[in-house]
C-alpha cells in the first residue's frame, strides 16, 4: 500500500494561559490533516475528520509511524509553550498499545539521554511515552525542557534540556521495538495534537544565584512541590503517621504472598515452577501458585556521591564527612538514631505488604533479606572478578575460549558464596525465590560460547544451591537471537529480562520456536518516571505527571499478568536515583520513595489494588481497565 502523507500546521503559539483544564484554557488544536505527516516503514494512516486520524502499523521496527515535518523551514519553534500533547485511543479489541512521542533537537540523539547536564547544543531527544488497554483513551503529554528557563550554568547540573526552538523531528513511534510483525502492532486513533500551557518563567534561577542547588536533604533547592520537605521535623511527623496508616497485607495471600485459597499443590520447601491451565506460575514453598511482584535495590542507601569533587554544589557540605549520604542523614533524622536499620527494614517490609507487594527484588540489603519475612531473588555475581571478558562490538561476555574460564568461573562464585552470609543462608531458604549470576551481558554470536556459559552456570546452581531456581542472567530486552532463547530455556528454570516500555504483552508468540522446551519468564526491571520532585531526569520510560505513572504501573503488569509465560515483574528501583546521579550518571525520578523517603501516593495506591487483585485477574486472563471486575 502507497504511503499517505499528512501536515501538522502549527500555528497561533501565542496567548497560550494554561495547562488543559476548564480554568486555564489550552491553545487551540493544532491541525492534524493531509499534507505533510510522512509515514515510515509501512505505517498507514486515514484522516476520519478534521483534527483526527487512525493510524495502524503492523511492525513495531525502529522509526515505524508518523515523522510531523514543519509547515515551514526545517524545525519547529516549541520554545513558548510547556507542552506538546496528543490523544490517543487503542482501537484494538484483545491487546495492549503501546506508543511513544518524542521530538529531537539537531537531528536526534547521539548522547545519552540518561544524565542530569545542561548541555543543549548537542544532539538530543526527549521522549514520552503510553500504554493501553484494548478500547482506552489516553493522553500523552511531552513536558518542553526550555534552556532558557531550566538550563544550569556552567560546572553545575541541571534539568535535561534540549533546544526547543529548533525542533525537528517530531515522532510517533514504538521505541525499543521487539514484538514480531502482525497486523496490527499498532491499532489506534489519534486526535488533538497541540501545544500545551505557557513556560514556567518562575522556575528561571539566575546564575549568579544557582550554587549551591542540592539542599540539606538532597532535594533541589530551587524547586517547589507539595511533598517537599522544609524542615527536620518532617521527618518524624512522617513516620508517625504512615505507622498509623499501613495496613496489613491482602487476606488472599499465603505466607509468602501466594495464591492462598488457590489450587494447593505439593509443598516441596523451596520456589518452583509449573504450568497450570496454560499458564506459567511460581508455586510457594506451600505449594500455592505465586506471581511475583516486587521492587528492586532495597537499601538503606545507595550510590553515595563524593560532595568533595563539587563542594559548591551542596548547602550542607562539611570537610570533615565527604560523603554525601543524603538518604542515611534523613534516615538519621526519621528515626531519631543512627542505629536505623533494623528499624527502617521493620518499616520496608510493613511498606511491602501496605502497598501489595510480595518480593524483595534484586540488588537488595542482605540485612533485609536475611530476616526470613519476605520472599526475595538474589544475584551472586556481575562480572566474575580474575576471568576475562570480551568487551566491543555490541559484546560484553565472558572470554570462553580462554584456557581455564570453567574453573576460574567456577572458582569465582565459590568465592562469593564463601564471602557473603546472605548467599550463603540463600541457598537453603525457604524465602529465597532463585538466583541470578551476572547482569545484561552481551552475548556474540556463537551459540557454542552461550552453551559453555548458561551449562556452567547450570552446575554451579545444582552444587551450591541445590533445589533453587536459576533464574538466568537478566537479558536486555526480548530482541535476542531464537539460539539465545532456546540455550537459556536448556538451563534456567525461569528466563529473566529486564524491559523498559510500556507494555509487555504482545511479545513475540515463537520466542521459543527453537528451544526443545519452554520456560516462564520474569521481567526483572522496568519502570516510569516523571519531573514532578525536582529531578533532572524522568527515566528510560518517562510519562507526564504521577496519576499517568501509576496508570502505566498497573497497565504494565496487567499485560504481565494477562501474558502466559510471565511469572513476575519487578520495579527498577525502590528509590528515586540521586538527584546528581549514580555513578553512570543516571539520575531518574523512579522510586516508590524520594530522597526523604517519602511516598509517591500514587503509586503505592495502584500497588496496592494490584496486590488485592492479581490472582483473580491472572485466572481470568482477560485485559480489563478496572481490576476488581
Amino acid at each position: 500500500m502507497k504511503a499517505k502523507t499528512a501536515l501538522l500546521f502549527l500555528t497561533g503559539l501565542t496567548g497560550l494561559t494554561g495547562f488543559g483544564d476548564s480554568a486555564n484554557p489550552v491553545q487551540p488544536a493544532i491541525l492534524l490533516a493531509p499534507g505533510r505527516v510522512e509515514t515510515v516503514n509501512g505505517a498507514q494512516i486515514e484522516f476520519e475528520r478534521p483534527g483526527e486520524a487512525h493510524l495502524r502499523m503492523a511492525t513495531a521496527e525502529w522509526s515505524a509511524g508518523l515523522k510531523f515535518l514543519p509547515e515551514s523551514g526545517e524545525t519547529f519553534d516549541l520554545s513558548n509553550a510547556r507542552y506538546l500533547a496528543i490523544d490517543v485511543e487503542n482501537l484494538s479489541t484483545d491487546r495492549q498499545l503501546r506508543l511513544t512521542l518524542h521530538a529531537s533537537a539537531g537531528g536526534g540523539a547521539v548522547e545519552s539521554g540518561d544524565h542530569a547536564s545542561a548541555i543543549f547544543t548537542q544532539r538530543r531527544s526527549i521522549n514520552t511515552g503510553i500504554g493501553l488497554n484494548p478500547g482506552e483513551k489516553g493522553t500523552m503529554k511531552l513536558l518542553l525542557p526550555h534552556p532558557e528557563i531550566y538550563a544550569a550554568p556552567e560546572g553545575a547540573r541541571g534539568l535535561y534540556v534540549i533546544d526547543t526552538r529548533h525542533v525537528g523531528p517530531v515522532e510517533l513511534k514504538v521505541q525499543w521495538p521487539y514484538e514480531q510483525q502482525f497486523k496490527y502492532v499498532v491499532d489506534c486513533r489519534l486526535s488533538n495534537l497541540r501545544l500545551e500551557g505557557t513556560p514556567d518563567v518562575k522556575r528561571k534561577v539566575p546564575s549568579d544565584g544557582y550554587c549551591p542547588f542540592v539542599d540539606k536533604y538532597g532535594q533541589f533547592k530551587h524547586g517547589s512541590w507539595p511533598v517537599k520537605v522544609a524542615d527536620d521535623a518532617a521527618f518524624a511527623e512522617d513516620l508517625k503517621r504512615e505507622n498509623a496508616a499501613l495496613k496489613p497485607a491482602p487476606e488472599s495471600w499465603d505466607a509468602y504472598g501466594g495464591w492462598k485459597d488457590g489450587p494447593q499443590l505439593k509443598p516441596t520447601g523451596h520456589f518452583r515452577t509449573v504450568k497450570a491451565g496454560g499458564k506459567w506460575w511460581l508455586v510457594t514453598p506451600d505449594g500455592h501458585l505465586f506471581f511475583s511482584l516486587g521492587l528492586d535495590v532495597v537499601r538503606t542507601e545507595t550510590d553515595v556521591a563524593d560532595g568533595s569533587r563539587h563542594p559548591d554544589w551542596y548547602e550542607s557540605y562539611d570537610p570533615a564527612h565527604p560523603r554525601m549520604n543524603f538518604t542515611g542523614r534523613n534516615l538519621e533524622r526519621k528515626f531519631g538514631t543512627s542505629d536505623y536499620t533494623a528499624a527502617y527494614y521493620d518499616l520496608v517490609l510493613r511498606r511491602f505488604d501496605a502497598w501489595g507487594l510480595n518480593t524483595i527484588g534484586n540488588w537488595s540489603a542482605g540485612e533485609l533479606t536475611m530476616t526470613g519475612r519476605k520472599p526475595y531473588v538474589i544475584t551472586v555475581l556481575e562480572n566474575a572478578p580474575g576471568v576475562e571478558m570480551v568487551k566491543g562490538n555490541g559484546v560484553r561476555f565472558y572470554d570462553t575460549d580462554q584456557p581455564g574460564f570453567v574453573e576460574k568461573f567456577k572458582r569465582a562464585v565459590r568465592a562469593r558464596f564463601a564471602a557473603d552470609p546472605a548467599l550463603r543462608k540463600a541457598a537453603t531458604d525457604p524465602m529465597c525465590i532463585g538466583f541470578f549470576i551476572d547482569n545484561e551481558l552481551k552475548f556474540p554470536g556463537e551459540p557454542e560460547k552461550y552453551e559453555i556459559y548458561f551449562r556452567t552456570c547450570r552446575e554451579l546452581m545444582d552444587e551450591l544451591a541445590p533445589g533453587k531456581l536459576y533464574l538466568g542472567c537478566r537479558f536486555v530486552g526480548f530482541r535476542q537471537s531464537q539460539d539465545l532463547w532456546a540455550t537459556a530455556a536448556k538451563y534456567c528454570d525461569v528466563v529473566t529480562v529486564n524491559a523498559y516500555a510500556n507494555s509487555i504483552f504482545n511479545i513475540p508468540d515463537d520466542i521459543y520456536a527453537r528451544a526443545a522446551c519452554e520456560k516462564p519468564i520474569l521481567v526483572g526491571e522496568f519502570h516510569f518516571g516523571c519531573f514532578d520532585r525536582g529531578m533532572f531526569k524522568a527515566s528510560l520510560c518517562p510519562v507526564w505527571n504521577q496519576d499517568e505513572r501509576a496508570r502505566s504501573f498497573t497497565r504494565f503488569v496487567q499485560g504481565a499478568l494477562c501474558h502466559p509465560l510471565m511469572v513476575g515483574c519487578h520495579w527498577f528501583q525502590y528509590r528515586d536515583q540521586p538527584l546528581l546521579g549514580r555513578g553512570d550518571g543516571e539520575a531518574y525520578e523512579i522510586g516508590f520513595v524520594d530522597v526523604c523517603d517519602r511516598p509517591y501516593p500514587q503509586l503505592c495506591r495502584a500497588a496496592r489494588q494490584l496486590g488485592l487483585h492479581m490472582y483473580d485477574y491472572r485466572r481470568r486472563g482477560r485485559l480489563v481497565n478496572e481490576l476488581a471486575k
